[in-house]
């Protein structure tokens, strides 16, 4: 019995959210309108910090066995060891 009461509920409250992503407003735009925006917006916002991201990893430069060169936040240059610790090198 209390399943199909949660059960009941459940499929209610997702009915209800359709139903309310699908109603037009007056100026004929829908709420799931709105939602698309921000997730797209929200998508182009996570690719340029992603792109960000990126841009400190240093493609052509590294380390003395092969590892993957970074920059931290005052663009010293350092690679990780096998214990996780950074190295920063020297620059000439």
């Amino acid at each position: 019995m209390k399943k199909t009461v949660v059960w009941g509920v459940t499929a209610g409250a997702a009915a209800a959210a359709i139903v309310a992503l699908m109603y037009r407003r007056k100026d004929g735009t829908r709420l799931a309108d709105g939602l698309m925006d921000s997730a797209r917006d929200m998508g182009s916002r996570l690719m340029e910090y992603g792109n960000q991201i990126k841009d400190r990893l240093l493609h052509n430069v590294k380390g003395p066995n092969g590892e993957a060169v970074y920059l931290d936040m005052y663009d010293r240059q350092f690679y990780e060891d096998e214990m996780g610790r950074r190295v920063y090198l020297e620059n000439d």
